[in-house]
């Protein structure tokens, strides 16, 4: 079985609920941030890469780091990055899902499985948009613990994880490695299933409507400003997050609502949170390309489709993501 069949086979029961409004997942109320049992989602084997002797990377559509990692389970780590900040980790993950968070910072969720970190941090707390990005994906988790009611939306969601309170040498002065927890994770976890449908053999991220692009900027009030640019020489995209220049294959930006979330314990605050079961917009950069499109995930346990305006899926180049929830206020615009 081919990548593209592998995906189109895990995202077939989204097609099949997407027939009628009475098969869709309900939508949470707002103010409410409850998240629903994932369902099951059998991970696929990687398939080989025609262009190494190394299996393909279920997340990455490119070899994996070593053998070893092509059949184990991934971990995820989320982050909280300020303007002053200088994220660990970040370009060996082979996803990264960013949220914009409250006081001008990011939340970041960054997903490991074929390549490793020796440091990645600093760790933050779990929140929904954590669950809701990786469940899908099975890995097991390394936080920094977490409000009263993510933390049972966190157990609800049967994903496997560790803190810092749970003992051990997982976490060092607010970091972690994948090393620490691939120790720490239980005998027997999966890869993950693939989450996007990357290009093989020259292919191109749309069959229609590509526009040649050198800058993504993101403009989002209150929160802080983010400019790719495209590195031709090194053939990826670069930008800075905190203090630290990032680089990945292809950048997805999905736009969504955002809600609010009244925090009660251990103590009272407001958190901006985004929506990501619904559908929106989407632009994409991928290479020296754009193109437009739409995104739609029905819930927990679902793949988060992303099609062009066509509705054929994007095929990002291989290597290394990273997708970007942006409320629907943001300015988002690509030259």
């Amino acid at each position: 079985m081919n990548r593209r069949q592998m995906l189109r086979a895990a995202l077939a029961p989204a097609v099949v609920l997407g027939v009628g409004t009475g098969c869709s997942e309900p939508q949470p109320k707002p103010g409410s941030a409850d998240v629903v049992d994932p369902g099951d989602v059998t991970p696929t084997s990687a398939s080989p890469s025609p262009t190494s002797t190394l299996p393909t990377a279920p997340l990455t559509g490119g070899p994996v780091g070593t053998p070893a990692a092509a059949t184990r389970q991934a971990v995820a780590v989320p982050m909280r990055v300020s303007p002053a900040t200088t994220p660990a980790g970040l370009d060996a993950a082979d996803l990264v899902y960013a949220e914009f968070a409250e006081s001008d910072t990011l939340h970041l969720t960054a997903v490991f499985h074929s390549r490793d970190a020796a440091k990645i941090g600093p760790v933050a707390e779990i929140r929904p948009v954590d669950i809701r990005s990786v469940a899908v994906l099975k890995p097991f988790v390394g936080y920094n613990g977490g409000p009263t009611g993510f933390l049972s939306q966190f157990e609800n969601s049967k994903l496997g994880g560790v803190t810092p309170d749970d003992g051990g040498k997982v976490f060092s002065s607010g970091y972690t490695s994948t090393a620490a927890l691939f120790k720490a994770a239980p005998k027997g976890g999966q890869p993950p299933t693939p989450a996007l449908d990357h290009a093989t053999d020259g292919d191109a991220l749309v069959a229609r409507d590509l526009i040649p692009a050198a800058e993504l900027s993101i403009a989002v009030s209150g929160g802080p400003p983010m400019v790719w640019r495209y590195d031709k020489q090194k053939a990826h995209w670069a930008g800075k997050v905190g203090t630290a220049t990032v680089t990945a294959a292809s950048v997805i930006v999905l736009t969504m609502e955002y809600r609010t979330l009244e925090v009660r314990k251990p103590s009272y605050r407001s958190l901006p949170s985004a929506n990501v079961f619904g559908e929106g917009a989407v632009l994409a950069v991928s290479g020296p390309t754009s193109a437009k499109g739409r995104w739609r995930k029905l819930g927990l346990g679902m793949v988060c489709t992303i099609a062009d305006l066509g509705g054929d899926l994007l095929q990002p180049a291989p290597g290394n993501a990273w997708v970007i929830y942006v409320p629907t206020t943001a300015k988002v615009t690509v030259k």
